[in-house]
C-alpha cells in the first residue's frame, strides 16, 4: 500500500530568520510591485471576451486569453508552492468532446476558471499594497541613513524642511536628527517582510487551489 506524505505547512517562511531570506523576499516583493497590475489588464480582457463570446465570432479568442490567464496563475502556483511548502494545484476542467466550441464552452462554465479571474484583481490589489509597503520600508531605512549625506551635497532647500516646514535644518550636524527614523523603518521592514508576503501568498493559494 502506498502511503502519501503530507508537506507541512509554510515551512520555509517561519524559518525566515536570515537576512539573506528577507533580501530575496524583498526583491520579490519589487518585482510584485512592478507586475502585480498586469493582472487587472488580463481581468479585463478575459472577462471582455466571456462576455462577448456567446454574440460574436470572437469566442475563440476565449482560448490564447484563457491560456494567458492560466499561464500567469500557475507562475504564482508554483512561487506559492515553493515559499509555503505544500504545492497548488489547479483543478480546471478537460472537454469532453473535442470541438473549438466545446473547447470554449469548457472553460466557460469551469468554475475554476472564474476563480482564476476572480483572483486576477484580488491579487492585483493586494500584492501592490503589500508588496509596496515592503519597499516603502526598506527604502525609508536608506533615506534616513543617509539624509545628512543628502542635505550636505543638495540646496537647503531641498532637504533643510522634510516635515512639512515645521522642523527647519541649518547644517548637517542638524540633519542627522532624523537618523532614528532609519532604525525604526528597517526594523518594522524586518518584522512586517514575511507576512506580508504570507498574505500575498495566501491570496494564491485560497483562490487557486483545489476544491
Amino acid at each position: 500500500m502506498t502511503t502519501t506524505t503530507r508537506l507541512p505547512a509554510d515551512p520555509v517562511l517561519p524559518a525566515a530568520r536570515h537576512y539573506s531570506l528577507r533580501l530575496h523576499l524583498l526583491a520579490r516583493s519589487v518585482l510584485m510591485m512592478l507586475t502585480s497590475m498586469a493582472g487587472v489588464a488580463l481581468f479585463v480582457l478575459w472577462v471582455t471576451l466571456v462576455a462577448v463570446s456567446p454574440i460574436t465570432l470572437l469566442a475563440p479568442l476565449v482560448i490564447p486569453a484563457t491560456a494567458l490567464v492560466r499561464g500567469y496563475a500557475d507562475a504564482h502556483r508554483r512561487a506559492a508552492g515553493r515559499l509555503l511548502g505544500a504545492p497548488v494545484e489547479a483543478d480546471h476542467r478537460t472537454p469532453d468532446r473535442p470541438g473549438l466550441f466545446r473547447r470554449v464552452w469548457t472553460i466557460e462554465s469551469d468554475p475554476a476558471s472564474w476563480r482564476d479571474a476572480l483572483w486576477l484583481p484580488v491579487h492585483a490589489v493586494v500584492a501592490f499594497a503589500t508588496a509596496t509597503l515592503a519597499v516603502a520600508l526598506f527604502i525609508g531605512s536608506v533615506f534616513y541613513l543617509i539624509y545628512p549625506f543628502l542635505y550636505w551635497v543638495t540646496p537647503q532647500d531641498v532637504f533643510g524642511r522634510p516635515f512639512g516646514g515645521w522642523l527647519e535644518f541649518h547644517s548637517v550636524a542638524d540633519s542627522t536628527v532624523v537618523m532614528p527614523l532609519a532604525l525604526v523603518c528597517f526594523g518594522l521592514w524586518f518584522w512586517l517582510q514575511l507576512p506580508l508576503t504570507r498574505a500575498e501568498l495566501n491570496v494564491t493559494r485560497a483562490l487557486l487551489g483545489e476544491r
